[in-house]
């Protein structure tokens, strides 16, 4: 896993019906009990080999709203389990932490780009559009 969906969420529905491995619940699912919407970590793969950007960040109307998280990778186990914004599922008693089974990610996003709420996607210069 490496997005979070932010405090900035509007729950519109977008990034819940584009994610290809159903990684994303809605406000009402949300194991935090939060407002909003929640990237299930153990279920992320940042649509590596699927498509060429994270399906959720391309299609979310609220830029910024979806930032890089660590990998899911044994190398940051404890960051899993021990952020309270994470809720991690478990099977047979044990949390599905990297320990259990760690995920693809996106290897061309730097470390110092993960953690920090790095957007994924950003809003389009006035270059760029005009």
């Amino acid at each position: 896993m490496s997005v979070i969906i932010d405090e900035s969420c509007i729950t519109c529905d977008a990034c819940l019906q584009n994610c290809p491995v159903n990684a994303i619940v809605d406000d009402s699912n949300n194991p935090t009990g939060e407002k909003r919407y929640y990237v299930q970590p153990e279920k992320c793969v940042e649509c590596v080999d699927l498509f060429d950007n994270p399906q959720c960040a391309a299609i979310c109307p609220s830029i910024g709203c979806i930032t890089w998280d660590m990998p899911f990778t044994k190398e940051f186990d404890a960051h899993f389990l021990n952020e309270e914004m994470y809720k991690l599922s478990t099977k047979d008693g044990v949390a599905k932490s990297p320990a259990f089974k760690e995920k693809k990610f996106r290897s061309d996003i730097s470390m110092s780009k993960r953690g920090v709420k790095q957007e994924v996607q950003v809003a389009p210069s006035e270059k760029e559009i005009g």
